[in-house]
């Protein structure tokens, strides 16, 4: 059996045999590769996957045909996505080739290449990668694990820092500080759910006061995403420290609780004690509140064992209380958070900026527009019978509402008819604000699905969206605030 050569190489051949003393250019084609070596940066072992280029051309006048294969010691851990390639003159293509590491170590291979081209019929191309553990946060505290304060006067204070570090490649969550011990040491900031960016701090000012003659001590604990320390302990000790016993606050916290409109939530602080049995007396302050919340909201009393809050919007309430028994000894404060989940399956939330101003909320089926009756639930139509006729159930209702400033107004629907419904907010009466921020949260499922703000002046209209149901979405529009004209109230 004969080969015959390709044609290409048949016509040269009878050229050459034309003439002995004439020199001919063979066609051949040419093998071009870039880079010469695939460098992979470090890459996250069992996690990522790093892809470069390799480009293939072929600078000659004949075709190019070439094979691509990964070998070497360690070709497991790389991957081309090509294997073959034929290429016109001047033609060229590119092979992505992968790393995935399996190891914390340093990964060699090669591409090997076999191709026609007469001068690189075997060539190959260097492959490197590094296996590597994920970036990861590392906390240090400084002045270190123990906070002293040294000598203290009776009836004196001392402030310190202490500062958290991040030493890591990756941000640094901080968790919820706790403290325990010591009243005395009182922290004037608190990085709890503060991010410190890699090579950044954060820095916490303890203050000690000191209430008695003896020595004083307590703990601080820093829980963190740091993998390999998710929680640093820090002891404070003051006028040479001590194993006495201290006041302790206890609240019996509801935790959670779930919201239709205002509600008022009892907070019992009667199960705090003295190790002494001494009389206490309380401290109940407000830590946090949601933005749509009552910015004045407060426990009421302040001072008594039975407490309570009134809370008129979905969100996250946080309490504190601290006692002190009648020698003036404190006890660490101790916090309850309360997340308000609204538990209807539309709940609408709207809050603005301006102090003296009345914005209303309304909640129009699909076709209704602006105070219609029955098909818009406002001021004027609190609630409508929507859907089945004498069922509450499918029924909005504003059951809040707010007409001397700031909010919140909600509208709720518990068990909504399939419909498109319409949120719209109204700029009834601006006051002496001028325009105001009125900002919208959209609840469904008891889940927050929107929030979103504009900017309203006085009798302006805002078509803020439509949430669809039953998939329960919200799509909000994109139209400027409009002109309500001399439409203002209930037709």
């Amino acid at each position: 059996m004969t080969t015959r050569p390709p044609i290409a190489a048949a016509w040269l051949l009878a050229l050459t045999g034309c003439t002995s003393d004439t020199g001919v250019s063979f066609l051949l084609p040419e093998l071009a590769l870039l880079p010469e070596a695939l460098e992979f940066e470090q890459v996250v072992s069992d996690q990522d996957v790093a892809t470069l280029p390799l480009f293939v051309e072929n600078t000659g006048a004949a075709t190019l045909e070439a094979t691509f294969t990964v070998a070497g010691a360690d070709a497991a851990a790389f991957s081309i996505d090509t294997d073959q390639l034929e290429l016109l003159p001047d033609e060229s293509a590119t092979i992505q080739a992968t790393f995935t590491p399996d190891a914390l170590r340093d990964f060699a291979a090669e591409i090997a290449v076999t191709s026609n081209d007469p001068d690189r019929e075997t060539t190959s191309v260097p492959l490197t990668g590094t296996g590597r553990l994920p970036l990861v946060a590392d906390i240090s505290v400084e002045p270190g694990l123990t906070l002293d304060f040294g000598t203290v006067p009776l009836g004196s204070d001392k402030s310190l820092v202490v500062t958290i570090l991040n030493l890591g490649e990756a941000d640094l969550a901080i968790g919820s500080v706790r403290q325990t011990g010591a009243g005395a040491f009182q922290l004037q900031t608190d990085p709890t759910g503060s991010l410190v960016a890699p090579g950044g701090s954060d820095a916490l000012f303890v203050t000690f006061t000191a209430f008695q003659d003896g020595g004083d001590s307590g703990t601080l604990v820093f829980p963190s995403n740091d993998p390999d320390e998710p929680e640093v302990e820090v002891e404070m000790v003051a006028n040479g420290g001590g194993a006495f016993e201290y006041p302790e606050a206890v609240i019996d916290c509801p935790g959670q609780v779930n919201v239709t409109g205002p509600l008022v939530v009892s907070l019992d602080g009667s199960s705090s004690s003295d190790p002494d049995g001494r009389p206490l007396s309380f401290a109940w302050s407000m830590v946090q509140r949601p933005d749509a919340g009552d910015p004045e909201a407060a426990p009421t009393p302040d001072d008594q064992a039975l407490s309570s809050l009134a809370i008129d919007a979905a969100g996250l309430w946080e309490v504190e209380l601290q006692v002190t028994n009648d020698l003036g000894i404190p006890s660490v404060p101790t916090r309850c958070a309360i997340e308000a989940i609204p538990i209807d399956d539309v709940y609408i939330e709207l809050t603005w900026g301006g102090p003296t101003s009345d914005l209303d909320l309304h909640l129009a089926q699909e076709s209704a527009e602006l105070f219609d009756v029955p098909g818009d639930t406002s001021w004027c139509n609190r609630a409508p019978d929507w859907g089945a006729a004498g069922d509450a159930s499918d029924d909005p209702l504003l059951a809040l509402d707010d007409d001397d400033g700031l909010g919140p107004e909600i509208i709720t629907l518990t068990a909504p008819a399939d419909g498109v419904y319409v949120v719209r907010v109204h700029n009834f009466d601006d006051g002496d604000d001028g325009s105001t921020l009125a900002e919208v949260q959209v609840f469904t499922g008891g889940a927050l699905e929107w929030t979103g703000s504009k900017v309203l002046s006085r009798n302006e209209v805002w078509d803020v969206g439509q949430i669809n149901w039953p998939t329960a979405n919200f799509g909000a529009y994109s139209a400027d605030p409009w002109d309500a004209g001399g439409n203002r109230e209930c037709k």
